[in-house]
């Protein structure tokens, strides 16, 4: 579920997770982009919206997980709800005052903004100053997305054996890509960037919806 411009509304938090006000307080912060806060004496889960930190087992993700924590823990934030997910999460944008908590991780280069689920334009231009910056994971060498992450690499950080070995310069466009997975190594072994025409580590479109 997917909701956009809506300010936490009533109806719709009350069946998917009970009564739910403006002002929730933080309790604890399980990693870069999600947090739990207390509603009414419940606690319910909120992921932040439009971005994704990297995992624990990536780098810079236990530095997403402190920088979440500096901002949110123990104070009372505003949820502007966007729906919901599979997980029975909230999923919204996080708000201290004025400070809007999902665009600052991006703006200090801790996160990606999830450019499949049409973010707003402003937040496109942060994560795009971030990366000419090079603050954050946009100063290390080669930072992987975390949806690419989770689909490629175990904990451990073991190659699961989906992604080939490519010979870089055989094939040149989406057109020839057989697979995802063939379309990612050549975009992450081959630095083949044509294929990721938007920059957010996702080749070929077409092929790599489930990535999303």
């Amino acid at each position: 579920m997917r909701l956009y411009g809506i300010a936490c509304p009533a109806l719709l938090a009350s069946v998917i997770f009970g009564p739910l006000c403006n002002a929730q307080t933080v309790v604890r912060v399980k990693d870069g982009d999600s947090l739990v806060v207390d509603s009414n004496g419940r606690e319910v889960e909120v992921r932040l919206a439009d971005i994704d930190t990297p995992e624990f087992d990536q780098p810079r993700g236990d530095e997403a997980r402190d920088v979440l924590r500096s901002l949110v823990d123990g104070k009372e934030v505003r949820l502007e709800l966007i729906g919901g997910d599979a997980y029975r999460r909230i999923v919204a944008h996080v708000f201290v005052g004025d400070l809007d908590v999902n665009a600052e991780l991006v703006r200090r280069g801790l996160a990606w903004v999830r450019r499949a689920y049409d973010p707003a334009p402003s937040l496109v231009a942060l994560e795009d100053g971030a990366r000419q910056a090079k603050r954050g994971l946009w100063a290390d060498e080669d930072p992987v997305p975390p949806w690419i992450w989770r689909k490629t690499k175990q904990s451990t950080g073991r190659e699961l054996g989906a992604i080939p070995e490519v010979k870089c310069g055989t094939k040149q466009s989406c057109a020839e890509m057989t697979s995802c997975e063939e379309a990612i190594a050549f975009l992450r072994q081959c630095k083949l960037t044509r294929i990721d025409g938007d920059g957010d580590g996702i080749p070929c479109e077409k092929l790599c919806r489930y990535y999303r």
